[in-house]
């Protein structure tokens, strides 16, 4: 009988890059849609601009930093449009997302830009601003739950191919944005121009209400996070299979133990709950940037947790070589593990 207790994988999935690239996009997903609700339904017919400028021009330069590292995860930039044609991909549907986001964002920011020579073009688009800022929220909503639907649809990787992955990465990406729009509510960036200051002075108003709206959604979105993620972990731990078992092992007690615990639920979850439950402004500025950090640290132990199924008899294959042969077929990189 052949001991089929290892299978050698070549290299992750996915690189560095992608789970950065989820991250960016989650963030600036979350950013601009959170920005939206606020100008739209939040608080309807106000002028939000001089109060949410940073966090939208944060947002699109997330949105472009995060398009960068996909172009250079697809390993041939000068064909990147073949992202946007393809009619099978589910990339197709981010990099159309992320795009209107940024095209959105963008346009929103130029009808406010104070620069003379820009003014032309920021009249024509002032008067549709929140048809800008509406199509940008709109595609930053779809770009948070693509981010988790992306890693949901390949099936074959069994820790990814969960209905709750999309969902725990929508509310990490609203949670992260509202930690973003906390720390930049209000600051007008000083390259941009001098501000009116009556219009400063209604714009700080306005972003003390935002900044009490969304640190107690911020708070409700920690408490849901740390729901789903738990659930989801012991689900995998409970289950029978044991691929996504032995991926979940490694959050919980191997490798990744200390990014789980410390990094995650410690830093991420557990210590800006209690933060922002104190009612320290203080507090609420370290936790925001904790948020943050957590998000991140999801990303890439989500993406890294890429344990596959093997395909019938391909453990049997390698057992099989010659050890001149693995010499030729494996990579000096290739890791080992359980198989299922």
């Amino acid at each position: 009988m052949v001991d089929d207790s290892k299978i050698y994988y070549k290299h992750h999935y996915w690189e560095p890059p992608i789970w950065l690239y989820l991250f960016l996009g989650g963030l600036g997903g979350g950013i601009l849609f959170l920005s939206w609700v606020l100008s739209a339904f939040v608080f309807p017919g106000a002028d939000l601009s001089a109060a949410l400028i940073c966090p939208i021009i944060g947002a699109l330069v997330c949105i472009a930093i995060g398009l960068v590292f996909l172009v250079i995860d697809l390993g041939q930039p000068p064909v990147f449009y073949r992202a946007y044609v393809t009619k099978t991909s589910i990339i197709k549907w981010g990099a159309v997302l992320l795009t209107i986001g940024a095209v959105g964002s963008l346009f929103w920011i130029l009808a406010y830009v104070p620069w003379g020579w820009i003014r032309p073009l920021g009249n024509l688009l002032l008067p549709a601003a929140p048809v800008w800022l509406g199509a940008a929220g709109v595609a930053g909503l779809g770009v948070m739950i693509y981010t988790g639907v992306m890693l949901s649809t390949l099936k074959a990787h069994s820790f990814w191919a969960t209905p709750a992955l999309p969902v725990l990465f929508t509310i990490s990406a609203l949670s992260t944005g509202c930690a973003a729009i906390m720390l930049s509510v209000c600051f007008w960036p000083l390259w941009i121009g001098p501000a009116d200051p009556d219009f400063m002075f209604y714009s700080l108003l306005a972003g003390e209400a935002i900044h009490e709206i969304l640190h107690l959604l911020d708070i409700i979105l920690g408490l849901a996070e740390l729901t789903v993620l738990l659930i989801m972990i012991l689900s995998f731990l409970g289950a029978g299979n044991r691929t996504a078992k032995r991926a979940a092992l490694r959050w919980v007690k191997g490798e990744y133990a200390i990014w789980f615990w410390g990094g995650l639920i410690a830093c991420g979850l557990v210590i800006p709950l209690i933060l922002n439950l104190s009612g320290s402004s203080m507090g609420s500025t370290v936790a925001c940037v904790l948020v943050l950090i957590g998000g991140c640290i999801l990303r890439m132990l989500c993406v890294n947790s890429d344990d596959r199924q093997p395909l019938p008899g391909e453990n049997l294959y390698y057992k099989r070589l010659q050890t001149d042969d693995k010499r030729i077929f494996q990579n000096p990189t290739w890791e080992t593990g359980a198989s299922n």
